[in-house]
């Protein structure tokens, strides 16, 4: 890790965040996500990179006004919050699930980064 932790933590939240919304945008293309939403469409695609994005987006908050010592505290939080919203959308639709996922998979990604524990899912 280049920098502090934090500072490694901060580049890292503003990569995700870039990677979501170049995703989201390669994905709709000339068409709205709303407008395929007011369609009924679904977009399990979209909607797992939205969900990246929402978890990066708030980490990126959340770290604008942490001490350095709440840091892996912060992402420690981010993750159970996402693991449980996982867990929560597990029997709704498809583009739920696939929103958590995505929350999911960059707060994983940062709580490794940190050297939390393995993508596994375990404690």
């Amino acid at each position: 890790m280049n920098g502090t932790p934090r500072e490694s933590l901060e580049a890292r939240v503003a990569e995700l965040r870039s990677e979501a919304i170049d995703a989201m945008g390669v994905l709709t293309g000339d068409v709205s996500a709303c407008a395929r939403a007011r369609d009924g469409q679904s977009f399990p695609a979209y909607k797992l990179h939205e969900g990246r994005y929402a978890a990066a987006t708030s980490l990126h908050r959340e770290l604008r006004s942490a001490a350095d010592a709440d840091v892996p505290g912060l992402v420690e939080h981010a993750w159970e919050t996402w693991q449980a919203e996982q867990e929560r959308r597990a029997s709704q639709s498809r583009d739920w699930q696939a929103y958590a996922a995505g929350g999911l998979e960059t707060v994983t990604q940062l709580r490794e980064l940190l050297g939390g524990s393995s993508s596994t899912g375990a404690p």
